[in-house]
């Protein structure tokens, strides 16, 4: 086959791999995934060229990073702090308020900023009630902070060890622990400057999705049974005759006589229902008959002694009804363990992270009134809200769902990890001992990694080995910490970047790249890739843009006589600058949802954000790393 055709192919898997990327039309990693295989078939790379990418070391050091960031989140080190935080709030506002920030900074420098913004965000959910404030206030800053710490050192974000490890690759010094804190530091300030001074007045006051979403749906908050005494008056009533409550605003959902249901119409009456509450309240045994036919509807059936109701109503209507002459909640001859007090039930708002199972998947395969008596009341996705008919929904990440159940119930759910709790702070206690072997494995790991004493993937490596041998993070744990896809994605990227390399589209570029910029010096190089990068990253993924540009940028930049380092440093920064969107970066995203944002609050806020950390990157990097 010619040259040309090889640079064609590659070309067009090029352009394909980042169209699908932005259309979202296959999740990242099975896109990427798929461009490697399709320029595997044609020979654009042979197996050899595949293969070598699994031995970069950039994907390794992100797993075992993974793994360390679980660490401190399992025994509780966050989860302590965000509860230290809150309480200051409640104390001082605005000092509470910038320790949380500078916090969530810290911390971001040092492991995954994801897990941060998701065990945070309850806690600034819960700070913005307390400040009698809307969420959406707080957590576009909560992300943005993040996302600035993350370029304050090599190993707060992703994409920082990628580029690194495409340096390496391309024979060139590594980048230190600490090479980029400084100018990091300066840019992290500018941002969280505008963001307190100018910010604050562009942030949108939306309704939180529990609260929209609770608005558009007849939801209740507690599940109620009722038992009629031999005594009552209202025997030999109907439902239909009797006033329960002043404003009659309750439901009543069944009627189970001598441990027969009689109501079966929807939404109680398939097994699969998520919303079948019954047989969670009842059980199988009182659930699974059917009353003879000719029978009148339950609500016309003349009340009898021992006949059970089951109510759904408000906190205030449970406390009228409790009053009410005529009923009971509890039994003198009840049977063993079985409790007829009223079931609290609580709603609260969850958010599927990007590395959930239950992505892809039906509301009703998830099977959640089965496994965890809980069901999906409605679901907020972008800008739309979706209320009724939910069982056909397929899941994507960032999700937002409301969901009712009993709190212990819910617990259980959470903790899977598949969905996490945006409502409520999470009850992680601090595990000391277990707690101090997290922090000083990673201080020991950054200090080792600063005084050059090993590789940051060696490092990194013997750091998630001792988290997991000392039980600071269980085995299990470890699999669901790694997200997997991530990594494919980046293998995938890898491969296509190698074949780029083999078929001459990457000197290509550079040739026509140099063309173009070669009279502008290079400051204006600087800025134009700083801005693509940018783009980039909030239209495709920053892994991705890590991966293809810095070979590019490394070889135009030595075709030009500059050094290359200043306009790695940024793609480092750039491939971070996600502001404007919410696509395209991980916390964004998550906020996104459990925020109520739509996609222009992003634009808004995030476009001035995206020209400040352009002027003062542009500025600053040159005086640490000159060209």
């Amino acid at each position: 086959m010619p040259e040309s055709f090889f640079i064609a192919i590659t070309l067009v898997v090029l352009a394909g791999v980042i169209f699908s990327f932005v259309k979202e039309i296959y999740e990242p990693h099975m896109i990427a995934l798929t461009g490697m295989a399709i320029l595997l078939v044609v020979g654009a790379i042979n197996t050899k060229d595949m293969l070598s990418v699994f031995s970069n070391s950039a994907p390794i050091t992100i797993a075992c990073m993974f793994v360390i960031s679980a660490a401190l989140d399992q025994t509780g080190v966050v989860d302590m702090m965000g509860r230290l935080l809150l309480k200051l709030s409640a104390k001082r506002k605005y000092l509470g308020i910038t320790s949380m920030i500078l916090f969530v900074v810290l911390l971001s420098a040092f492991m995954n900023n994801t897990p941060i913004v998701i065990i945070l965000t309850p806690v600034v959910i819960t700070l913005a009630q307390q400040l009698k404030d809307s969420p959406s206030k707080y957590l576009i800053p909560l992300s943005y902070a993040a996302i600035m710490g993350g370029t304050c050192t090599l190993i707060g974000t992703s994409s920082n060890i990628l580029v690194n490890g495409v340096v390496q690759d391309s024979g060139l010094l590594p980048f230190q622990m600490f090479e980029i804190t400084g100018a990091g530091l300066i840019m992290a300030a500018a941002g969280l400057t505008f963001l307190a001074l100018f910010g604050r007045y562009l942030l949108p006051d939306r309704q939180a999705p529990k609260d929209e979403l609770l608005d558009e749906i007849p939801t209740k908050r507690f599940w109620a049974e009722a038992i009629i005494p031999s005594n009552s008056p209202l025997i030999g009533h109907s439902l239909g005759d009797i006033k329960f409550t002043k404003n009659e605003d309750y439901e009543i959902f069944d009627l189970v006589r001598k441990q027969v249901g009689t109501n079966k119409s929807q939404p109680f009456e398939a097994e699969e229902d998520q919303n079948d509450m019954s047989s969670a309240l009842f059980g199988p045994e009182e659930t699974g008959k059917s009353l003879p036919q000719g029978l009148v509807s339950f609500r016309e059936m003349k009340l009898e002694a021992g006949d059970k109701l089951l109510f759904k109503l408000s906190k205030d209507e449970i406390m009228e009804l409790k009053k009410h002459v005529g009923i009971e909640f509890s039994l003198q001859n009840k049977q063993p363990g079985r409790s007829l007090l009223p079931m609290d039930v609580t709603v609260v708002e969850a958010v599927l992270p990007p590395a959930s199972g239950f992505i892809g998947l039906r509301i009703k395969d998830l099977r959640l009134k089965r496994a965890y008596g809980c069901l999906v009341l409605a679901l907020h996705r972008a800008d739309k809200n979706f209320t009724g008919d939910l069982a056909n929904i397929i899941l994507k990440s960032g999700d937002s769902v409301i969901l009712e159940g009993k709190e212990s119930d819910m617990k259980q759910l959470f903790d899977t990890e598949q969905i996490l709790n945006a409502s409520f702070i999470r009850g992680f206690e601090l595990n000391k001992q277990k707690a101090i072997i997290a922090i000083l494995t990673i201080v020991v790991f950054v200090a080792l990694s600063a005084l050059r004493i090993m590789p940051i993937a060696g490092l990194a490596l013997i750091g998630a080995v001792t988290v997991i041998i000392t039980g600071c993070v269980s085995s299990k744990k470890v699999y669901r910490a790694i997200d997997w896809r991530v990594l494919l994605m980046i293998f995938g990227m890898l491969g296509i970047g190698k074949a780029m390399e083999n078929t001459g589209v990457a000197k290509l570029l550079v040739t026509y790249g140099g063309q173009l910029v070669e009279g502008f010096g290079p400051l204006a190089l600087l800025a134009v890739i700083y801005i693509l990068t940018s783009l980039l990253t909030e239209i495709v993924t920053n892994s991705a843009v890590a991966v293809l540009l810095p070979p590019i940028v490394i070889a135009l930049a030595t075709s030009l006589g500059y050094d290359p380092r200043p306009f790695v440093v940024a793609i480092m920064f750039g491939a971070s600058a996600s502001f404007a969107t919410p696509i395209g970066y991980q916390t964004n995203t998550f906020v996104y949802a459990a925020g109520g944002y739509q996609f222009k609050d992003f634009l808004k806020i995030g476009i001035p954000m995206n020209i400040i950390m352009l002027i003062v990157g542009v500025t600053v990097i040159p005086i640490f790393w000159p060209f």
